[in-house]
């Protein structure tokens, strides 16, 4: 089952793991949205999520559930082939301690200013797969449950 990863687009760790998911996600089981964008602000509010979550936390929303922080990276190693996929296993460790983890990182992320040209820019040799991964309007409505 394909899943929509939201990113804040103005945060270097974030554009690189973009970039780094891109590349090992070879099954295409991941869209990605930047949260500033429409499809992402769809996604997050599909999923039930306030808007500003993904300007600390990344966000992965499958049609049933948006996830986040280590939740949204254990879901994402989960989908991925191995030697990813074992990566999932961190889920034994407590939410709390984990999040903690990832709430420490977070703080410390290199950020971009909005007006910076690289800002949601894929790397030279990503373009092409980035934008056939981006998610759109009707991919969020797809992975929306029927009312």
């Amino acid at each position: 089952m394909r899943a929509i990863v939201i990113f804040d687009g103005d945060c270097g760790l974030c554009n690189g793991f973009v970039a780094w998911l891109l590349r090992h996600d070879r099954d295409g089981r991941f869209l990605v949205a930047g949260s500033a964008g429409t499809p992402g602000r769809a996604a997050l509010e599909a999923a039930g999520l306030g808007a500003g979550i993904a300007a600390s936390s990344i966000v992965v929303w499958d049609g049933v559930e948006g996830r986040v922080r280590t939740d949204a990276l254990t879901r994402i190693a989960r989908g991925l082939p191995w030697p990813w996929r074992a990566a999932g296993a961190m889920r034994i460790v407590p939410r709390p301690l984990r999040d903690g983890v990832y709430d420490q990182v977070a703080r410390r992320r290199p950020r971009r200013p909005a007006e910076d040209p690289a800002c949601g820019t894929p790397p030279a040799g990503l373009v092409a797969l980035w934008r056939s991964r981006l998610a759109t309007e009707a991919d969020v409505v797809a992975l929306s449950p029927a009312p």
